[in-house]
């Protein structure tokens, strides 16, 4: 039997080589997951009160599946975000129940005719006009005060989240984002505009858009060159707004800046995975754009099949594994499931078997048919 090392290694070696396009010995398995991991370890997140707990969590599901990669580790919440929203005040999300919440009344941060504004002096118009409005402990407090609370809140937590991905890893199970990053667009969408008021910016004043997009983009790149890449890393980036603009909207206000950053960290030798919510086939058009290395989608509605044979010569694409069915399947109908993806989408390589949608509860999966699925793909050979 194999060294853990070697198994890690073997799984580290199997991700690179999938994110190149190129095949390998067996099918590469991708977990997406975040609080199915206790349900799936049988642990109750309240009795998590540690990273070091949360990290036998991860691996307790990691021996068990035998998955080559997740996306993510568990992110226990009141231990993510919890603190942070303690030193900044509050803010846009909350933790209750040991869930991450978004309330929405706290969306709408910034107003329609604030958009020059924010192209003019981006740095300036977030540290003294958006962020005091998020969160009110940045009020009235002297600049000195603020930044503070500003590193400690972002930096100081990111540097535990970093900690706990390197333990994860030294049990044995790989972790593929290196990084998040939200498309500048979709920033003003999640962040500051919600979505009525995105939507609406982009009929009235799409040159606006586009402009506060590029002008974000460029207040990334200093952050960026931060971030050191690695051949089994990928900054992951959720797509959220493209799926409900059209091609034209599209172009005119997303289109410019998510291509200028893509071709940056593709230049900056980071590999990018792009979690495509909803349907994109719409956009495919563009996708086949995007730098022709070190890109790879994860695809929640689309035709996989289809999806490889449009964008296969661009990215590497990761999905198939339905939820739904492996919820309310049976463990022949998922291995079925299974079978065919690794028939149809394994050959020429560029393919993660993976979940279609991240697996938050209990209802994403019955633990043996996902079970199951893993010990097909653990055995099966290419």
């Amino acid at each position: 039997m194999s060294d853990p090392m070697t198994v890690f290694n073997e799984k580290k070696e199997r991700v690179v080589k999938t994110i190149r396009r190129e095949e390998t010995d067996k099918p590469p398995f991708m977990l997406i997951a975040d609080d199915y991991y206790p349900y799936y370890a049988g642990v109750e997140k309240s009795a998590v009160s540690s990273f070091e707990m949360a990290t036998d969590v991860v691996a307790k599901v990691s021996d068990d599946l035998q998955y080559d990669t997740t996306l993510t580790p568990w992110m226990p919440a009141n231990l993510m975000y919890g603190p942070k929203i303690d030193i900044l005040g509050g803010g846009t999300y909350t933790v209750r129940n040991f869930e991450k919440m978004q309330d929405p009344e706290k969306v709408l941060i910034m107003q329609a005719d604030e958009y020059p504004k924010l192209i003019q002096d981006p740095i300036n118009y977030l540290l003294e006009t958006v962020l005091p409005r998020r969160f009110e402990v940045l009020k009235d407090i002297n600049p000195e005060d603020k930044y503070k609370r500003i590193v400690q809140g972002v930096l100081g937590e990111g540097q535990k989240t970093q900690s706990y991905i390197k333990a994860c890893e030294e049990k044995g199970s790989h972790i593929f984002m290196s990084a998040i990053l939200v498309n500048p667009v979709d920033y003003l969408f999640d962040l500051f505009r919600e979505f009525t008021g995105i939507v609406s910016d982009i009929k009235r004043c799409p040159e606006l858009v586009r402009d506060a997009g590029l002008t974000l983009f460029e207040g990334y790149k200093p952050m960026l060159r931060g971030l050191k890449p690695a051949d089994d890393k990928a900054i992951f980036i959720p797509m959220h707004l493209p799926a409900f603009l059209s091609p034209r909207d599209f172009e005119k206000t997303y289109w410019p800046s998510f291509k200028g950053l893509a071709d940056y960290l593709v230049e900056q030798g980071h590999n990018v995975i792009y979690y495509f919510e909803k349907k994109y086939e719409h956009l495919f058009d563009y996708l086949q754009e995007l730098p022709q290395k070190g890109v790879i989608g994860i695809f929640q509605e689309d035709d996989l099949r289809l999806t490889k044979k449009k964008l296969g010569n661009t990215m590497a694409v990761a999905g198939g594994l339905s939820t739904t069915l492996m919820q309310h399947g049976t463990k022949q109908e998922c291995l079925d499931l299974v079978k065919g993806l690794i028939e149809d989408l394994c050959p020429g390589g560029g393919y993660f078997l993976a979940p279609d949608t991240p697996m938050m509860f209990q209802v994403d999966a019955r633990p043996e048919n996902l079970k199951a699925i893993a010990d097909y793909i653990k055995d099966c050979k290419l």
